[in-house]
């Protein structure tokens, strides 16, 4: 802010840059979520032409074409195994398999170890070992098994193959095959179980098992010397999830969500589900078929993170009863807010124009326009980014009432020609149509000059002396000055000469606080306690609440070393309101910023944040000489999420004469205005 000293200005002064925008009213409800009431559930409707799917939820279509066919899985030997020896009588095939003389069941591997492998035991054969053929048949047998018949897409599944006799020394092999691709899963030379794990994308296998001279081709089960296992099947449950373009519409307009399963859930017993993942609650499901469709409308801005589901019962949830998990696809509802500011509200004056969206629009159908009570759009519309700005020139009439759109221009069909870049500049200026969401409509806010500074701005309750005579004179008169409640190591809290001395010019103070180490922002309990600090001093002073309370959050650098982080904002925002005051912020506005960063996560966590709070940017930081009849207009950065950017810290004094930072503010900030 000031530079009383080198490492105050760098670490404590709020000397820091300002940014660009405009604070912003809010004209939409409050993100959904499942804390919002009923008023703002969701929507769910059939897509067109489609009808209820039998015992399932609201707006779900199901389709019941046939399943995907199903392809080659992946064979290897299961975990806790040693790959079956090769016969030395015989040469087979080479397959990954597992074998032992054991009739025992398929070993559980304990979490995080591995199984020590099985050693085979001695076993003299049970059925004579013929010199050319296998196993005698007689009452020789042979069972196959799964560990499970329902895995998701990608597990693997442990196959089974028992005899009743082992194969070692003779010209068979116990081999297991999936009989729905044609392809060999396992092949044991020795012993009497054959243990293969397989792993499938998706679909339903069907597999056999043979005691049968070594071949990649599964032997005609009638065939003279073959011994042929029951069959069994395992269902590969495989989940996609789509989501129609455009994925970015206005609030109460629908998106269409297509869920995809690899098998009919409804032959398994089970339910396709979609999940909203953002509000933690289920959206609808089918009971039946391959496929599950509906249409998903949200009354309130915001993005919603989806997956589909395999699961056991409409009850279920993703932490129990599912089976397969879609990757999340994600669908936004827009919203459109927009601020507006003036220097004057005369005649002649300027009124700066900002309209902000969550979304940034350059890959969607969408372009943003701002426009007067008229509908006219002002400047051109923009079709990139989350902000557009415009400015209007107030005419002789009161001021006008202003809002924002979000719709569709139509691009010409060829800008390279001369015609099509003229079809563009006409388009750019053209009414958008298909209007996805509007914002409130707002007047323009009054956009007040004033400084802060670490000196005290007098110390005669006239202001015959000091720094304001010396403002007012080289700069222009002052409506706001920032000053620090209490005194810090370098600057003096504001006195009682300042306060009178602002109350004889109807000065308004903007209250600062910073009473300690510039890297000390991070925690909730740190934001709390600095907060009772704050408020113990507003209340000393006489500050009314209502009064904003600005705490001073310094950018990490060489004198800063540490950063803000969001439930730091949280606690002092606890801390300020739960007083009676309103909570402000000094940082950098930048959406990149630690700051901005910080601010969003506390924002995404509580939504009170950002419309309980007052946003005062140090960036940009601008170079030059500006008097308060020549300052810039009003463009603080903003933060990538909601929140009121209200002030801007444009100039920095670096030790200038007078010694204090340039500001400016719009008329909604509650600065303190002493009686």
């Amino acid at each position: 802010m000031f530079v009383a000293a080198l490492l105050y200005a760098s670490v404590i002064a709020l000397a820091v840059a300002p940014a660009t925008g405009l604070a912003f009213t809010r004209g939409l409800r409050a993100p959904s979520g499942p804390h919002n009431g009923a008023e703002q559930a969701p929507t769910l409707a059939l897509p067109a032409g489609a009808s209820l799917c039998p015992g399932s939820g609201p707006g779900a279509a199901c389709d019941v074409a046939g399943e995907a066919p199903a392809r080659p899985g992946q064979p290897s030997v299961p975990d806790g195994f040693t790959q079956c020896p090769a016969d030395p009588v015989k040469v087979g095939l080479s397959s990954p398999a597992a074998c032992d003389d054991q009739q025992a069941t398929t070993p559980t591997k304990p979490a995080g170890k591995p199984n020590a492998a099985p050693r085979p035991s001695p076993v003299v054969p049970s059925v004579p070992q013929a010199s050319v053929g296998g196993l005698a048949l007689g009452a020789a047998s042979l069972t196959l098994s799964a560990d499970r018949s329902s895995p998701r897409s990608g597990e693997s599944v442990i196959l089974t193959a028992t005899a009743s006799a082992s194969v070692s020394g003779t010209e068979s092999a116990i081999e297991i095959f999936d009989q729905t691709t044609g392809t060999l899963a396992g092949a044991c030379m020795q012993s009497s179980r054959c243990l293969v794990g397989y792993t499938a994308a998706g679909g339903v296998h069907t597999f056999s098992a043979f005691v049968t001279p070594p071949a990649s081709i599964a032997p005609a089960p009638a065939k003279t010397g073959t011994i042929t296992s029951n069959a069994i099947q395992v269902s590969w449950l495989g989940v996609g999830l789509k989501v129609s373009l455009p994925s970015v519409v206005g609030p109460d307009k629908p998106v269409l969500l297509t869920a995809t399963s690899s098998i009919d859930v409804g032959r398994l017993g089970f339910v396709l589900m979609f999940w909203d993942s953002t509000a933690g609650q289920r959206l609808t499901f089918c009971s039946s078929g391959t496929s599950c469709s509906t249409m998903l409308s949200e009354p309130a801005a915001g993005l919603h993170g989806i997956v589909a589901l395999v699961a056991d019962n409409a009850s279920a949830t993703p932490a129990s009863g599912v089976r397969a998990t879609s990757d999340p696809v994600s669908a936004t509802w827009l919203s459109a807010e927009l601020s507006a500011s003036s220097t004057t509200l005369h005649t002649g004056g300027t009124v700066y124009l900002t309209a902000t969206s969550n979304v940034d629009l350059t890959d969607t159908p969408w372009s943003m326009g701002i426009f007067d009570q008229s509908g006219n759009l002002i400047g051109k519309a923009c079709k990139s980014g989350r902000t557009c700005n415009a400015q209007v020139t107030l005419g002789s009439e009161a001021p006008s009432w202003y809002s924002a759109a979000i719709g569709v221009q139509t691009p010409p069909a060829n800008e390279s020609t001369t015609v099509g870049q003229l079809l563009r500049t006409v388009a750019q200026s053209a009414p958008l149509r298909d209007i996805q969401v509007r914002s409130a409509a707002v007047q323009p806010s009054r956009v007040l000059w004033g400084v802060d500074s670490c000196k005290p701005l007098t110390t005669d309750p006239a202001a015959s002396g000091g720094l304001y005579p010396q403002v007012s004179r080289m700069l222009g008169a002052p409506d706001f000055w920032g000053r620090y409640l209490t005194t810090t190591p370098n600057c003096p809290g504001i006195s009682a000469a300042e306060v009178a001395a602002a109350a004889s010019h109807h000065l308004g103070i903007l209250p600062i606080y910073n009473e300690y180490y510039c890297s000390a922002v991070a925690g909730y309990d740190v934001g709390v306690g600095y907060a009772e600090g704050a408020t113990s001093a507003a209340a000393r002073l006489g500050i009314p609440r209502g009064t904003v309370l600005v705490i001073d959050i310094e950018p990490p650098g060489e004198w800063c070393s540490g950063g803000v982080d969001g439930a730091f904002i949280e606690g002092w925002y606890d801390g300020v309101s739960g007083a009676g005051y309103a909570p402000g912020y000094y940082g950098d506005g930048t959406a990149s910023s630690t700051f901005g960063q910080a601010w969003c996560t506390a924002v995404a966590d509580r939504a009170e944040v950002a419309a309980g709070s007052y946003l005062w940017s140090f960036e940009p930081s601008l170079l030059g000489r500006y008097t308060k009849a020549t300052a810039p207009a009003y463009e603080p950065n903003q933060t990538a999420c909601a929140g009121r950017m209200v002030a801007w810290q444009y100039e920095l004094s670096s030790g200038a004469d007078p010694d204090v930072d340039h500001d400016e503010a719009l008329s909604k900030l509650p600065l303190w205005y002493p009686q």
